[in-house]
């Protein structure tokens, strides 16, 4: 996947009401309304909705390019692979690489060779090489094989997308590819925009709802 912002240095802020929610609440006085859940409706149909995550369907093509880390998280890598050999026994030598991308160059996990069933024309046939066969993360069998939670191994941009972070806090994911933080022209129209978990679906859950999991447990990184 591109780079990520992801970042644990700030304290996310949960998603607020919106204005049209307010102005609704304080002209009836009350949150239990007809006027103050149209306008709930109403702003929750501006936000990105989002189908949830199947992995039969998408096999995994968030993770097609691999993913960017932040130097804590290299670090964290070496050590696990260092101390749990057999459990990533399927990794090349150079499970982590150095390579650029256009927001600068950072260090990353490697890609192997994989063929999609269906892909975007600008996505490559390749996927994270700490993908098992079955397009399961490694270092998430790992968690869940020790019995604690299934995210303590894995890179916060990988468990956090589709959502981004900075020192602000969440990052919502983008409505439309126009929006797309990694739209960099015609070669390269977007990431998030174009995988199953990651575009806008009409029919889906507004995206803190999608992603409450993702959510509630960037809180606990940040607090």
């Amino acid at each position: 996947m591109p780079k990520s912002k992801s970042s644990p240095a700030a304290k996310p802020a949960a998603p607020t009401k919106s204005a049209a929610t307010v102005s609704a609440t304080r002209a009836t006085g009350t949150t239990g309304t007809t006027k103050a859940k149209a306008a709930t409706k109403s702003a929750a149909s501006k936000h990105t909705k989002l189908h949830y995550c199947d992995l039969t369907d998408c096999q995994g093509i968030c993770c097609s390019d691999g993913a960017f880390l932040q130097p804590a998280e290299v670090r964290k890598v070496h050590k696990l692979v260092e101390k749990y050999p057999e459990h990533f026994a399927h990794l090349p030598l150079d499970y982590i690489i150095e390579e650029e991308w256009a927001h600068g160059v950072g260090m990353k996990t490697n890609v192997r060779k994989f063929r999609y069933r269906d892909k975007p024309e600008h996505f490559k046939h390749t996927k994270c090489v700490f993908a098992e066969a079955d397009g399961k993360c490694s270092f998430q069998t790992l968690a869940i094989k020790q019995g604690v939670h299934k995210w303590k191994y894995k890179p916060m941009g990988c468990w956090l997308f589709p959502l981004e972070s900075d020192e602000k806090g969440l990052i919502s994911p983008p409505r439309t590819r126009k929006d797309d933080p990694n739209n960099l022209g015609r070669d390269y129209p977007g990431f998030a925009t174009y995988t199953p978990c990651g575009k806008h679906a009409e029919k889906g859950k507004v995206w803190w709802i999608a992603l409450k999991e993702e959510v509630a447990e960037y809180k606990k990184a940040c607090s």
